[in-house]
């Protein structure tokens, strides 16, 4: 057995080699998180979302047997955090990568490390269970894939069904838009408008060209647009990774003259159609309000995902480990007085 550890970068060597043996390590889970993928850690450095990242990975016999991918993000002041999103695929060696992780901490000096796991049956050692803000978010709606297309149909609510034929009496057009200035532009006028609309925070021009660039250059999504007379009326970002499709950014007009014909119910739909086509076994919309969870941002967005679907899926608590106590109680208190004063 081997324990590997690197600071992620461009200069990776053998980076395709590294992303196939995580890809087939990954086909032997029901759910494939694109969050520890190399190049989506590489991506984020690019947007300036992370300041770094690390990928610590275990080999037996030449083979990839687990692996994490570690996000170094500012939290406050100056100061760090480590996040891992998605992790572990599997308990192999698990131990010995939570030792792993917590030596790194040294080296960066980092205020504490938050595990976001999509599996129940794993703990860790020596982190503990704090309620702090999740990055992915802790609920989410998933299709069954592997369903026909019919019985996917079955299980949406009526009125889903109903506006889906709406779209296509009124001909809407689904497309796949070309990566570039003009459409991204397009994408993110309608993005502004939906949050005129519904009230929530969007990322920056720059953070969108960045993320549409890693998709298209690595076949992993694309931009889509819905069009009436040859008008984008909705426009969204969709991701496939590996067996997992996920319905990522949505904008779309707030004009009622357009709003009628439910471009978005078609677009959606479409979508899934071909999230089949590309073999994926789920489909993720990526987040949802817990129903506990009355006071959620994701409020707004939950009712149109649960008219798809009720197979609502929990992730995990997150699990903290502290490294700096003091300066972690001055964070944690501070972002509870912020909350208490919205």
């Amino acid at each position: 057995m081997e324990i590997l550890k690197i600071k992620i970068t461009e200069k990776i060597e053998n980076l395709e080699k590294i992303e196939k043996n995580i890809s087939k390590l990954l086909e032997k889970s029901e759910y494939n998180p694109i969050w520890q993928s190399i190049k989506w850690n590489l991506m984020l450095q690019k947007t300036d979302y992370i300041e770094a990242g690390f990928f610590i990975w275990v080999y037996e016999k030449n083979d990839l047997q687990n692996y994490i991918i570690i996000e170094k993000r500012s939290i406050w002041a100056g100061f760090f955090a480590f996040f891992i999103l998605g992790w572990p695929a599997n308990n192999y060696k698990i131990k010995e990568l939570e030792n792993e992780i917590i030596l790194l901490w040294k080296e960066e000096n980092v205020i504490y490390i938050q595990i976001e796991p999509l599996e129940n049956d794993i703990i860790f050692e020596w982190f503990k269970d704090i309620k702090l803000k999740k990055i992915i978010e802790k609920c989410t709606v998933l299709i069954d894939l592997e369903k026909s297309e019919q019985d996917i149909l079955a299980l949406m609510k009526q009125k889903w069904r109903y506006n889906i034929k709406i779209a296509e009496k009124n001909d809407i057009k689904i497309e796949e838009a070309l990566n570039n200035k003009q459409n991204l532009e397009i994408f993110y006028n309608l993005l502004k408008e939906t949050n005129l609309r519904d009230n929530f925070n969007i990322n920056s021009l720059s953070y969108f060209k960045n993320f549409l660039n890693y998709l298209y250059e690595n076949n992993l999504g694309w931009l889509y647009f819905a069009k009436k007379w040859n008008i984008v009326i909705a426009s969204w970002i969709f991701v496939f990774y590996g067996k997992t499709a996920y319905y990522y950014y949505g904008a779309s007009t707030g004009d009622n003259n357009f709003r009628k014909y439910m471009a978005t119910y078609l677009l959606q739909w479409e979508m899934i159609v071909e999230a089949k086509k590309r073999w994926c076994t789920l489909y993720d919309f990526l987040w949802i309000a817990c129903k506990e969870d009355r006071k959620s941002h994701l409020t707004w967005v939950s009712d149109f995902k649960l008219k798809l679907s009720q197979n609502i899926k929990k992730w995990p608590n997150v699990e903290v480990y502290i490294n700096k106590k003091a300066i972690f109680f001055l964070f944690f208190l501070k972002n509870k007085i912020r909350n208490f004063l919205k």
